[in-house]
């Protein structure tokens, strides 16, 4: 039987009241990964994010868009993630290399004393989670600052402070020995309310509760980095491994994929926007064209002059 890989696999822990997802990532990230040249820490904070977002999009029912993005002052200022309903995943982020090269420098125990220090590579700022579900429904934004040492913890407090939800992560990001090689794995518990009425726990329920999400939350840490990322190993059989006495159930995996949003159409769009004599003065002198790469993919548009009249002649004719 051929195990799958980019997938997320939701579960519930029935004895428990828990719900569950379990996500093992390897060529999407490495695709992601390998359209850019980013250094290998920001890479590594990359498959985290990439690994949360579909964690936390799996999580929820919407038909569009779900995005996980940062906005900081430090080294990397920028990590944004799309998971669409599809479960089209696309990501990238900002990272000025020479104060990353000077924090590192001076950093004891350099990068891999980093690693999981979000506040050190990333500063000050917030993560934004946002669900577009188009022109039709009310889009829905949460934000919670950076205030975790790992994204991950940053996650759960806003499960915590927004949603009064009990929630816990692990995320593993593992990097092989050639520099493309890079594989996600995460685990992603969340505590159902007691009861659908929504009335309040008795002292006895509450305390079984208590109970069971703490020993579901050290079963789920016990889960070491080799068995989340060990394509050997199947969801089914992790999930019985780590929650057998918890009565695990679980469901129909979503398949996962690369695909970016980006079109020669929608360059387009954003260019005709523009003036006429703006547009030819912004043509690279060497191509004669002006050229915009997409951040997602790095995929290159180029407009010749004679595409530029076009277009802009177009869309003076449907104005």
């Amino acid at each position: 039987m051929q195990i799958a890989v980019d997938f997320c696999q939701p579960f519930t822990l029935d004895h428990s009241n828990i719900r569950g997802r379990f996500t093992r990532l390897g060529p999407l990230v490495q695709t992601i990964i390998g359209q850019h040249s980013y250094p290998a820490l920001a890479n590594h904070l990359l498959g985290e994010m990439i690994g949360l977002a579909v964690l936390l999009s799996s999580s929820l029912k919407y038909d569009g868009l779900f995005t996980l993005q940062t906005s900081s002052d430090g080294p990397i200022s920028m990590l944004v993630v799309d998971v669409d309903s599809e479960g089209n995943v696309r990501a990238c982020l900002r990272v000025d290399e020479d104060r990353l090269n000077t924090l590192i420098a001076a950093e004891e125990g350099g990068e891999e004393a980093l690693r999981g220090q979000v506040l050190k590579l990333m500063g000050n700022g917030h993560i934004a989670f946002t669900v577009d579900q188009g022109d039709e429904h009310e889009r829905y934004q949460g934000i919670v600052s950076l205030e975790g040492a790992t994204l991950s913890e940053c996650a759960e407090a806003y499960f915590r402070q927004s949603e009064q939800l009990e929630t816990a992560f692990k995320l593993e990001v593992h990097q092989g020995e050639v520099d493309a090689d890079w594989w996600v794995g995460g685990l992603f518990l969340q505590r159902l309310p007691v009861s659908a009425s929504g009335d309040a726990a008795t002292p006895e329920e509450g305390e079984k509760v208590a109970e069971d999400w703490n020993r579901s939350k050290i079963l789920m840490t016990s889960a070491t980095e080799t068995e989340l990322v060990d394509i050997s190993l199947s969801a089914h059989d992790l999930i019985w491994r780590l929650f057998h006495d918890e009565e695990p159930r679980v469901f129909e995996q979503a398949e996962l994929r690369f695909k970016c949003r980006c079109s020669r159409e929608k360059i387009e769009g954003a260019l005709v926007t523009y003036p006429l004599d703006e547009l030819l003065s912004m043509r690279e002198s060497d191509s004669g064209e002006v050229a915009v790469s997409c951040q997602f993919c790095n995929t290159r548009y180029g407009f010749n002059e004679a595409d530029i009249r076009a277009f802009k002649a177009d869309d003076a004719q449907s104005s």
